[in-house]
């Protein structure tokens, strides 16, 4: 109030146009300001009149600045009131100065009304005193140039941003950059190399003797300034200043350095000025890549605060879990810059992941020995061989793409799946029947690589026990080589794959214990029967000339289930009056809901509960629809008949 130097009302304010251009006398100070008009004014907060104190408020300064408006200190750096204010308010704390200014202004009249807002102030993290914004000469750069090359480097696409709206944020900001304060008022940091004539203050040179605080040259005595550089500028020149910079070999061999991997809140304070001193010193971008990750935030979505008490102690999840298990749980389901709440779940999923790692490599340890040596070339015993090669050949070929692509979570996900899906659930238990113990080595040993960046110590541990990779350490092992494919001979096994889990699915709808496979003919099956037995547990797999039973229809072979007909035909039965029911409990939400009567009068929760039980009782009508439509006969199959014989009308499905 006391270093008011002007009041701005908006231009197209109808109430204070007339005001414009004259002035008014400020209360408690009797200064003539002027009234002035500008954008910056909101008409329909307050009185739409806003006074403005440019030496105490950035804003008011930015609007001082536009239309030269003299600054007024009110408060010295000791944080009292300053000796050129009024009498009464001298040396008086901010505090104790406010409250006497509103008390003042009641008793002459000035207050017409009060009211209780809320609004930001900047605060000291430490002791929670209010900031107060002073006037004081500092340092500044001219940013303009700067940030005009850094742009044009952005724009050419000279470095690559992941993801790449970060860029995009980035350019909006170098575009509307302002000058650089550069110099910081605290005990410890850089000196700035700037020193200033004792005894003319317009004397300013440059020296690097900072280590002195007085020196002398040509006979005069300059005084180090005691302002220290902004930690962003030495931050800056990091990617350059490590190494050495010029003549450093190490600048000649990693400058620019591949990429540079940060917080989203550093793009502009850091990322933006590593550019820009890159450019300018070296005369070449900093880093060719720039990678965003986002945060681990509470499990609620919040910020972890020591204040809140919501902060994850990871040691405890280390010591319960394993650190592996928390490395692969942070990257899971998470993309570049985007925040994401801690879930121990995902965790714990990633535990029982590196549990059936160690699980697989105990059982193939154990089934190749101690003197098995992994050959050159791999021999194929069966399809089950050429099959998990072929999967291999595409897991490390999109590990790789990924991986390049800073998809880490996508690499992951790909490598769990081969893992646990393709490998343990198909190709091992495949192997039982048809064991080979080459490519069982072989697959170990590329799994453990492939897996190594996210699970380093199960699968270094395990790399010290194989016993074909004597006295060697895994993290010094080269990655996989691409392997060859036999996509050819994979679509056969993805057929028996496909017959067994049509056989497991009716199995488990029709709570069948013990049943039999037939099928009509093909050699295919034939030769598969016994893995097809064993991966399904039927009773038999049985070679007929007529199809009775169930058929599959997802295979392209004539196979089928032998399922009592009663027994399906009460199973359908059921499906048609759960279909019945859902439907009409469908119908009676969407009436509900489409009924205005209801939606004006009922409270909106449970308008919001009901269209959550219309969406889950859609989605339930949809899964009984599609349930039923497996059992609804696709054709009518006609299998060749032995001459003479005239079968009974099989039950297609």
């Amino acid at each position: 109030m006391l270093g008011d130097t002007a009041v701005v009302v908006h231009p197209d304010d109808s109430r204070f146009r007339g005001f414009i251009g004259k002035t008014v006398k400020l209360p408690l100070v009797n200064r003539e300001i002027p009234i002035i008009s500008d954008n910056f004014v909101d008409q329909k907060y307050g009185t739409g009149a806003v006074k403005l104190t440019p030496a105490h408020d950035q804003n008011d300064f930015d609007v001082g600045q536009k239309h030269h408006l003299p600054l007024i200190s009110v408060i010295t750096t000791e944080g009292v009131i300053a000796d050129s204010m009024p009498e009464r308010y001298r040396g008086l704390s901010v505090v104790d100065a406010r409250d006497k200014v509103a008390k003042d202004l009641a008793e002459q009249g000035f207050i017409v009304n009060v009211e209780s807002i809320r609004h930001n102030i900047g605060h000291c993290y430490k002791c929670g005193t209010i900031i107060e914004p002073l006037l004081r000469e500092q340092w500044f750069i001219d940013m303009k140039p700067l940030a005009k090359r850094a742009v044009d480097v952005l724009e050419a696409n000279q470095i690559k941003f992941y993801p790449e709206s970060k860029k995009t944020q980035l350019i909006g900001y170098l575009k509307q950059l302002r000058d650089w304060n550069i110099s910081r008022q605290i005990a410890w940091g850089i000196p700035i190399p700037a020193f200033q004539n004792i005894n003319k203050p317009d004397d300013w040179i440059y020296s690097e003797e900072v280590q002195h605080e007085l020196i002398v040259y040509n006979g005069q005595t300059y005084r180090r300034d005691p302002d220290v550089l902004d930690t962003w500028v030495s931050s800056a020149s990091w990617p350059y200043a490590t190494l050495n910079y010029p003549k450093g070999q190490d600048f000649k061999d990693f400058y620019p350095l591949s990429l540079m991997e940060t917080g989203s809140e550093l793009l502009y304070p850091w990322v933006s000025r590593m550019i820009m001193l890159g450019l300018y010193v070296t005369g070449n971008i900093p880093f060719e890549a720039v990678y965003i990750h986002g945060y681990v935030m509470a499990e609620d979505g919040a910020k972890m605060s020591k204040s809140l008490e919501n902060v994850v102690n990871f040691r405890e999840v280390i010591n319960q879990f394993g650190s592996d298990a928390l490395r692969i749980g942070l990257i899971t389901g998470r993309t570049a810059g985007v925040n994401r709440g801690y879930d121990q779940r995902k965790i714990e999923d990633a535990r029982n992941f590196c549990n059936k790692l160690w699980n697989i490599a105990r059982y193939i340890e154990d089934k190749v020995g101690d003197k098995f040596k992994r050959p050159k070339h791999l021999t194929m015993s069966s399809l089950a061989d050429y099959w998990i090669l072929t999967k291999l050949q595409q897991t490390i070929r999109t590990t790789e793409e990924d991986m390049d692509n800073h998809r880490y979570s996508e690499a992951y996900e790909c490598i769990y799946h081969f893992i646990w899906d393709d490998f343990a659930d198909w190709y091992i238990e495949a192997s039982k029947l048809q064991p080979n113990l080459e490519i069982l080595g072989a697959c170990l040993e590329i799994i453990l690589k492939i897996t190594h960046p996210f699970a380093p110590f199960v699968t270094e541990t395990i790399w010290q026990t194989l016993s074909w990779e004597p006295q060697s350490m895994l993290i010094a092992s080269r990655w996989p080589d691409m392997i060859t494919a036999y996509p050819e001979f994979s679509h056969e096994f993805e057929e028996i794959q496909t017959i067994i889990n049509e056989v497991r699915y009716f199995k488990n709808s029709l709570k069948l214990k013990k049943t039999r496979l037939h099928y009509i003919a093909p050699q295919f099956v034939r030769d598969n029967a016994k893995l097809i037995e064993r991966l399904t547990n039927v009773e038999t797999v049985t070679e007929v000339q007529v199809g009775p039973g169930l058929r599959l229809i997802q295979t392209s072979y004539q196979c089928w289930l032998d399922v009592d007909v009663k027994l399906l035909k009460q199973y359908i039965r059921d499906l048609g009056r759960k279909q019945k029911l859902q439907k009409e409990l469908v119908l009676r939400l969407e009436t509900r809901l489409t009924n205005s009567a209801y939606t004006a009068k009922a409270p909106p929760e449970v308008i919001e509960q009901t269209k959550k039980q219309l969406l889950e009782a859609q989605e339930t009508l949809g899964t009984i629809e599609q349930e039923y439509k497996r059992y609804v006969p696709p054709e009518t199959v006609k299998p060749i008949q032995p001459s003479g014989e005239q079968p009974a009308p099989p039950f297609h499905q």
